[in-house]
């Protein structure tokens, strides 16, 4: 059988939209169903294994260690935003904003939201502030 192209471009567009969010080796099964259970009240589980949850969006950064997350990352959903961390002390945590701008602000600490707010930028998701405005 030989695939069309417009059906080559389709299956492509349509993995775009998967994306995992990995788990640390030690993951406990309380800390693996807080991150599917509030990963999911925002966007929709796709699959899940021992040390890897998928769901609808697109990976847009990653981040970490900072103050007591080992790592976080940043995804684009079908609506809003994520970023999602592991918290040595808490666990997992799982912020949502409507744009990514608001993303930082998902967390208190203040040298966590700068990092997230650098990785953003760096990525290309949102403006420099440096940035041209004409």
């Amino acid at each position: 059988m030989v695939a069309r192209p417009d059906t080559i471009i389709a299956l492509r567009c349509m993995s775009d939209q998967v994306t995992e969010f990995p788990l640390p080796n030690d993951v406990t099964d309380e800390e693996r169903a807080s991150a599917r259970t509030e990963i999911g009240k925002h966007t929709q589980i796709v699959g899940a294994e021992p040390r890897t949850i998928r769901f609808a969006g697109r990976w847009i950064g990653q981040t970490g260690p900072i103050w007591h997350f080992q790592y976080l990352r940043m995804y684009q959903l079908p609506k809003g935003f994520l970023v999602a961390g592991h918290d040595l002390r808490e666990g997992m945590k799982v912020g949502f904003a409507e744009t990514a701008e608001q993303l930082p602000r998902c967390f208190d600490h203040e040298g966590v939201q700068e990092l997230i707010e650098d990785e953003l930028r760096f990525r290309g998701v949102i403006g420099s502030e440096h940035a041209s405005t004409a």
